[in-house]
């Protein structure tokens, strides 16, 4: 297996001591899928590493669309058509917590992957992490290198022994899980939080509401435990739930619609 870093295949990755994503958080990450040797969804994963990159003010030395076409590369020269892969972004080193540059280096991995489409899986059960809040700033809409929050919540999903846990804000408002956008079904409509709320402006989440007429609401408890349907969404696809704490018997007729959608996209 080789990476890709700033540009040059290698066939491991050599990082410093003082890199800033290391020592600060500062830096950013995008997980996506390829199929065929393609990237999947490329238009929404180009609009959020732009508006991203541009956000934490973070300059690399490539267009995101040569940024794909690395990926691609990479991909094909590891054997792989369908795959994950996983670009990571940081601020190059300088500084303490000011940094002394803007300019920023690179790294890509790729991940093989079974599937040469999206799977639908059993359904989840799934609770409510309140431990801790997440800010609705404009910040917590990004994929950073920041990620104590949801390492925290799935630690807790770990130790619940439930498949995924509910993140709220700080108005105590669900807005997505540990790592996906939360969709739910309701009184014949489908709904899902808006940026607003603070969930992660999430590539899949921006391709289902491409496809299909979606209100963006706020939600409450209330709201999950009485939906007809409840699904979450990342780049790996579609999961629907089950059960939710003692409520049961929600359906997956949408969850499965998506997911049909989403393969015919291939």
């Amino acid at each position: 297996m080789v990476y890709n870093q700033n540009g040059e295949i290698v066939s491991a990755i050599h990082l410093e001591m003082n890199n800033r994503s290391f020592l600060y958080g500062d830096g950013l990450f995008e997980r996506l899928r390829l199929f065929n040797g393609k990237v999947f969804n490329k238009q929404n994963h180009y609009n959020r590493l732009s508006f991203s990159l541009n956000e934490l003010q973070l300059d690399i030395s490539v267009s995101v669309d040569e940024l794909f076409e690395q990926v691609e590369y990479l991909a094909h020269q590891n054997g792989l058509t369908s795959c994950s892969a996983r670009i990571s972004i940081y601020r190059n080193s300088g500084g303490l917590y000011t940094p002394e540059t803007l300019l920023a280096s690179y790294v890509i991995e790729t991940m093989g992957e079974v599937s040469d489409c999206f799977p639908f899986g059993d359904g989840l059960q799934i609770g409510v992490y309140d431990k801790h809040l997440k800010s609705k700033g404009l910040l917590s809409t990004i994929k950073s290198s920041s990620a104590n929050f949801y390492v925290l919540a799935s630690l807790e999903k770990k130790r619940k022994n439930l498949d995924e846990l509910l993140l709220l804000n700080s108005d105590k408002r669900p807005i997505e899980g540990t790592n996906s956008n939360l969709f739910i079904f309701k009184e014949g409509k489908i709904f899902t939080p808006p940026l607003s709320e603070g969930p992660l402006l999430g590539c899949m989440r921006s391709l289902v509401l491409d496809h299909f007429a979606v209100e963006e609401v706020a939600l409450n408890l209330k709201d999950i435990q009485t939906a007809d349907e409840i699904f979450f969404t990342n780049c790996n696809g579609v999961r629907n739930v089950m059960k939710f704490g003692q409520f049961e018997g929600y359906n997956n007729t949408i969850a499965k619609k998506v997911v049909e959608k989403l393969n015919s996209l291939i």
